[in-house]
């Protein structure tokens, strides 16, 4: 069903005053999709159509937002992420920007969209077009964003550990066969002589899903950049985020943390305060050994542990298990969180978000680079304590958790941050936001930025 519609194209109801027509293009990870399903739920609410470009097993969570799913052919390793030499995991996300390039060109000749907007990870392709149409375009932000007195790539790279990546060859001929792919699909189009000066996302308008409090060096940041932190359900914090599952699941096979509630749903035993254990979806090598080890650490502790395995580990895996430490293949984090004292996290942004909502601490245990930035920023804001995987014990596991439950410094940062959470506006703020590129008059404003960002998935 490549460049087809995964549904009949919806016929929202029209709002006062002109609807218009937004295209979506995202980047094949659930923590990337979810957290703007509830913004092109609320644009379709308002009367406007939304066509949304994702791979087949998203069609199912674009569809809940009203929006039309239209599939697009990926060759992306989302079950893993890129695992390859450094050419082939830099190519692989150059060639996923491309990927929709061709379906959004067939399904929008001649139903031009007012506004394209895209994921951060997906931009080249939207921006293209955009330029070529001459219409506005806004970046999709679900973490950290970068302008111009932060750069998450750079930040990133302070990150990395072990060895020292290979360097890049500029002559591998995988490169130069990009590159050539890359020219005859463009020239195909009639896009290959697009100009591309300040041509980044991080050039134009941007609209991020956190609270702007969250972001670094956020006094660097002018009126292009929308912070509009998650976006709720109905408005009600108590529901969470409108997402879910945990910021790195995905549906069906790859379904994991925080899915559909089960029967009755979830209530706290008594007697016990609760603690909730995630690491979310993404692929990390010690996922199991890690959680093993959280419910050994924890297992003479007063608290009530709650473990969310995701579909990469079993209970068996994590062997016998005290009363008072329960697992659940799948369960929506907001049961949980609302009797939470804590939460020990991977520190995805989607969870971190998803915590604060509920103003509970955290303890982050981050693998990834970017998961080690989010953790970094958030335990400077007083928001938690981090512990690193690799040097983690058990007795500052232990320490770790108590002091993010007893520690008035957290207690009055969190709930600070929960305030900024649910006053930064959420989908409702995300959709005045696309309006106005809308209606604003000529080509979308240019600004210097650092490089447009490639992060993990």
């Amino acid at each position: 069903m490549n460049g087809q519609p995964a549904q009949d194209r919806p016929t929202p109801p029209r709002t006062a005053g002109r609807s218009g027509h937004i295209g979506v293009c995202t980047f094949p990870a659930y923590a990337h999709i979810a957290p703007a399903v509830p913004l092109m739920t609320e644009l379709v609410r308002r009367g406007h159509r939304v066509t949304c470009f994702v791979t087949e097993r998203f069609t199912e969570l674009v569809r809940s937002s009203g929006a039309e799913a239209v599939v697009y052919p990926s060759r992306f390793p989302w079950a893993d992420g890129p695992t390859g030499t450094p050419v082939e995991n830099i190519l692989a996300f150059f060639e996923e920007a491309l990927a929709p390039l061709e379906t959004v060109a067939a399904r929008f000749d001649g139903d031009r969209p007012d506004l394209l907007a895209h994921d951060l990870a997906a931009s080249e392709g939207a921006r293209l077009l955009a330029r070529s149409w001459d219409v506005p375009v806004v970046q999709l932000c679900p973490t950290i964003a970068s302008g111009p007195g932060f750069s998450m790539s750079e930040r990133q790279s302070r990150e990395v550990t072990g060895p020292p990546p290979e360097p890049v060859d500029p002559h591998d001929p995988a490169i130069a066969a990009f590159v050539d792919r890359r020219k005859r699909l463009l020239a195909g189009l009639g896009l290959d002589d697009s100009p591309l000066d300040g041509f980044g996302g991080d050039d134009g308008d941007n609209i991020v899903f956190l609270p702007k409090e969250f972001q670094p060096a956020a006094e660097t940041f002018d009126d292009r950049f929308s912070f509009i932190g998650p976006c709720l359900t109905d408005g009600s914090e108590d529901d969470g985020p409108k997402a879910e599952r945990s910021e790195d699941d995905a549906p069906e096979a790859e379904r994991s943390a925080s899915s559909a509630p089960e029967a009755g749903g979830w209530q706290p035993p008594d007697g016990r305060k609760v603690v909730l254990l995630s690491l979310g979806s993404s692929y990390t090598p010690d996922q199991a050994a890690f959680l093993r080890f959280c419910v050994e650490a924890l297992a003479g502790s007063p608290w009530h542990l709650v473990v969310t395995l995701g579909h990469r580990v079993t209970a068996e895996e994590l062997g016998p298990l005290p009363d008072h430490v329960e697992t659940h293949q799948w369960l929506r984090h907001p049961e949980v969180l609302r009797h939470a004292s804590a939460f020990i996290t991977h520190a995805g942004m989607g969870s971190v978000m998803e915590s604060l909502v509920h103003g509970v601490p955290m303890v982050f245990v981050p693998f990834h680079i970017d998961q080690r930035v989010i953790a970094q920023q958030a335990a400077g804001l007083d928001l938690g304590r981090v512990l690193m995987r690799e040097s983690a014990s058990a007795a500052a596991l232990r320490a770790a958790v108590d002091e993010v439950v007893s520690g008035p410094d957290v207690a009055a940062a969190v709930a600070a941050m929960r305030r900024h959470v649910r006053e930064a506006g959420g989908a409702a703020r995300g959709a005045d936001a696309v309006e106005r590129l809308m209606r604003r008059p000529g080509r979308p404003r240019t600004h210097p930025a650092p490089p447009t960002e490639v992060t993990h998935p």
